[in-house]
């Protein structure tokens, strides 16, 4: 007879209140970003395309007082019309260029010398 393994479920007893709280502390809490201009989004985008670089995309808030969704985190695959696709490890995201409320080019730091 083979023995079932818990996982991590049988150390969570020797973790105390304060590592607990610690931990609960450090997630990374969202917020809004800046709000761009459609030109300056324009510009980043184009940068974007011609480096091939991984961009970070804040979307706009469908309802004002709502919290910031978790960011788009992925590279340009292709442009139609009015929509952006972005290709992340999820697969393909269309987004609407009038959705996007803040974008940012991230460079890739080299794994290798």
């Amino acid at each position: 007879m083979s023995y079932q393994d818990r996982g991590m479920k049988k150390w969570g007893g020797f973790l105390l209140n304060e590592h607990t709280e610690a931990m609960q502390d450090a997630e990374p809490t969202l917020v809004w970003k800046e709000a761009m201009t459609t030109e300056f989004i324009e510009s980043v985008l184009a940068s974007a395309m011609t480096h091939q670089s991984t961009l970070v995309i804040q979307k706009k808030p469908l309802n004002p007082e709502s919290a910031p969704e978790n960011d788009i985190i992925g590279r340009i695959s292709g442009v139609e019309n009015n929509t952006i696709y972005i290709k992340n490890s999820e697969g393909t995201v269309p987004l609407s260029f009038s959705a996007i409320r803040n974008v940012e080019e991230r460079s890739v730091d080299k794994w290798y010398k």
